[in-house]
């Protein structure tokens, strides 16, 4: 039996209930945020992949799925595959230069089918360049005045794209006063180093995105501690999964090398 993952379980709830909008928005953080098993034609060649591509009604479309063992139960076989983050398939897809679709779970009765606008959709909000710096001087921090429904898709969004950061000690949503600028909202992050912040910022403003809430404005904060314990003191603290390092495991997997991310064919 196949163990239900988190992507999994989303693909069931869109399933029953395919006219809930943030069913299907949690669906795409969910896809991007997790370990993607592709079905490749043949074992990757130095940094190119040849996937497997099925024709169906009209289309061709690549089969990823959520495990190892479903892939493998699925194919029936041993099959070359390659374990990439779906950020990056998603990426790859969109930058194929050809109309390529995509399969999640194909074993599934929920299966889902993203066609090529939504790869390019979700290709283009991954790729948007990462929110602008800015200096404003706080005033007063006080509770978050977001609509309940808001903070509903909000707060479980960003714990999710907070999840497994390394170093991150504490992060609390909270309503601002900015000097000269009005009232807003902050997300306040401790124990973050300079080098990842960047990345954080533009990891929120997808979370905004993926909950359908780009047109709020959200300001990210890496305030030192005593200003810390003053906006927990009023604001909301998320609970995002703690890092874990994880074991490398050999074998015949494509590696991810950053500098050489792997190229399809």
């Amino acid at each position: 039996m196949v163990e239900a993952s988190t992507l999994d379980a989303v693909l069931r709830q869109m399933h029953a209930r395919p006219e809930e909008v943030e069913l299907r928005l949690r669906f795409h953080a969910e896809l991007i945020n997790s370990e993607l098993f592709v079905l490749l034609v043949e074992e990757a060649r130095g940094d190119r992949l040849t996937p497997h591509v099925v024709d169906l009604k009209g289309m061709r479309a690549v089969l990823v799925f959520d495990s190892e063992a479903r892939m493998a139960a699925f194919a029936g076989q041993a099959v070359a595959y390659a374990a990439l983050p779906g950020r990056l398939v998603v990426a790859m897809l969109a930058e194929a230069g050809e109309a390529l679709s995509l399969i999640v779970n194909a074993d599934a009765e929920h299966a889902a089918l993203l066609p090529p606008e939504a790869l390019d959709w979700l290709g283009a909000t991954l790729a948007a360049a990462a929110p602008e710096e800015a200096e404003a001087v706080p005033e007063a921090f006080g509770p978050v005045t977001l609509p309940e429904a808001a903070l509903a898709l909000l707060v479980p969004a960003l714990e999710r794209r907070l999840s497994g950061v390394p170093g991150l000690a504490a992060a609390v949503l909270a309503g601002v006063r900015w000097q000269g600028r009005g009232h807003g909202h902050v997300l306040a992050l401790a124990g973050v180093g300079d080098p990842a912040r960047p990345a954080l910022a533009r990891a929120v403003a997808e979370a905004l995105e993926f909950s359908g809430l780009e047109d709020s404005v959200l300001d990210v904060v890496f305030p030192p501690p005593e200003a810390m314990a003053r906006i927990a003191a009023v604001g909301h603290e998320l609970s995002p999964a703690p890092f874990a390092a994880s074991e490398s495991l050999a074998g015949p997997n494509v590696g991810l090398d950053p500098a050489r991310p792997p190229r399809l064919r």
